[in-house]
């Protein structure tokens, strides 16, 4: 595996790097400014409930025992809570957070690395954890994946 997906660069770690970019692109002069004040503020509620989502999974993955770090072998498959609405909601969450800083920014340009944040993690964890997870649970998890989006 590529040096740039193991520890320490994790899913939080594109995530911190996607914050630094959007900031960064925010900067740039003459860019459209997409959203305007007072509707900027709902990039508060994005990033709440994004970062919500986030750590409530990661409580649920405590009390089952099992670990929320990618590519380690799950003990549990949890299928209750955010998992009922999307396979990924750690991820999805994250997502959503990146959305609501765009939002909270209102220029144009930061919103570009919202996407390219959802193919890294899609490309390079989510896959292989699925692997991972259907190697591991079989039919069960065979069969959630029929039922549940991998984002939402």
């Amino acid at each position: 595996m590529r040096a740039f997906l193991k520890p320490p660069f994790l899913p939080p770690f594109w995530l911190l790097l996607s914050l630094v970019v959007m900031m960064s692109l925010h900067q740039v002069q003459g860019q459209p400014v997409w959203i305007v004040k007072p509707y900027t503020h709902f990039g508060w509620v994005l990033i709440g409930v994004g970062l919500s989502v986030a750590l409530f999974v990661d409580f649920i993955f405590k009390r089952r025992g099992t670990t929320i770090l990618p590519f380690r072998e799950s003990s549990a498959l949890v299928l209750t809570g955010p998992f009922l609405v999307s396979r990924n909601p750690i991820y999805a969450g994250m997502a959503a957070a990146l959305l609501g800083l765009g939002v909270l920014l209102g220029t144009a340009l930061p919103f570009g690395a919202v996407p390219v944040f959802v193919w890294v993690v899609d490309r390079y964890f989510i896959r292989r954890e699925e692997a991972m997870l259907e190697a591991a649970f079989g039919a069960e998890y065979r069969d959630y994946k029929t039922r549940v989006r991998r984002w939402i």
